[in-house]
């Protein structure tokens, strides 16, 4: 059963082209940064630094004192 699931997983090192090596290293970079970002984002410390972006969408303050683009 063992030598099946090795000879499953097994990988031909030498035989991977410049886009397997380009996808693997794509990969596992967004997986590190992935596990960084939730790592991140649900610390307890981090909390209140996130919680003032809330609802930065909502926010209009760079459109203040504009005159509706000269209308």
């Amino acid at each position: 059963m063992m030598e099946a699931v090795a000879e499953y997983f097994r990988t031909d090192w030498a035989a991977m082209t410049g886009t397997d090596w380009f996808g693997l290293v794509a990969v596992v970079t967004l997986t590190a940064l992935s596990v960084f970002v939730y790592y991140w984002v649900f610390n307890p410390k981090n909390k209140d630094r996130i919680e003032d972006h809330r609802d930065f969408v909502l926010k209009d303050e760079l459109n203040e004192g504009e005159n509706d683009h000269g209308r």
